[in-house]
């Protein structure tokens, strides 16, 4: 297990991105039309939010960093599209 991430306010953290997603999501839940993307984003924007709280609070290693680590680069590098 990982040490946790120390949390700079002012750092571009992952947890503004969830939390803005997360706002957008409760713009729209008024529109019947847009109830489909609405939960969609507010899963998502939930999921970001927390992955980010967990990553500075307990430890580095999250669910999103795992994926990154073990299916995006190396999926990147296999395509040579990172080094």
């Amino acid at each position: 297990m990982k040490k946790r991430n120390p949390f700079i306010p002012k750092a571009p953290h992952h947890l503004y991105i969830g939390l803005f997603i997360l706002f957008l999501a409760w713009t729209m839940k008024d529109y019947s039309y847009y109830h489909p993307l609405c939960d969609i984003l507010t899963v998502i924007g939930a999921f970001i939010t927390i992955d980010d709280v967990v990553e500075h609070t307990v430890t580095a290693d999250t669910p999103l960093r795992l994926l990154f680590d073990k299916i995006i680069v190396p999926l990147l590098r296999k395509m040579k599209l990172m080094k």
